[in-house]
């Protein structure tokens, strides 16, 4: 006998616990409904969520796999959204704006440049021009014969000009 009721409280746990929770039956719902009316109608709701005076009644459905224990398949979220306590809308995950998933499409455009582009020169400072150096190295030039006397003036001109310049 105690074997008996063993064997039955067992047979009663194991099937309990690989029950499939059958989808909701959205058919039987109408806009205007009060929230009480669907509530009768569906049953209470698995949970219920409010976000900015709109309230979402959430219902789930799902097949157990049973004793493959992979747990449960075919998992599918209802809504039922109400404001100012009338039915809204409803449907599935999705069919409305703010239960929709949240995923968010977004294209990234890389493009990597891998040219190798040159810095531009920097600018050498130029030397500043000594006049007095300058006539030195044609005297020297002139009295070691490198250059003549008319070479000489017209080198001499050129860099008296050139310190009147700067």
């Amino acid at each position: 006998m105690i074997t008996t009721l063993a064997i039955g409280v067992s047979a009663v746990a194991i099937v309990g616990c690989f029950r499939d929770k059958p989808e909701v039956d959205l058919t039987r719902v109408s806009v205007g409904m009060s929230r009480d009316e669907v509530i009768r109608l569906l049953g209470k709701p698995t949970r219920v969520a409010v976000h900015s005076g709109v309230e979402y009644l959430e219902y789930e459905s799902f097949e157990n796999s049973g004793w493959d224990w992979k747990g449960k398949r075919n998992f599918q979220w209802m809504f039922v959204r109400i404001i100012n306590g009338k039915a809204e809308s409803f449907g599935r995950k999705g069919d409305f704006d703010t239960t929709k998933n949240p995923t968010m499409d977004i294209n990234v455009k890389q493009q990597i440049d891998t040219r190798v582009t040159p810095a531009p020169p920097t600018p050498q400072p130029t030397p500043q021009f000594d006049l007095k150096s300058e006539l030195e190295k044609l005297q020297k030039m002139k009295e070691g014969g490198l250059i003549s006397e008319a070479e000489y003036q017209q080198l001499r001109q050129r860099a008296l000009d050139k310190a009147k310049v700067q």
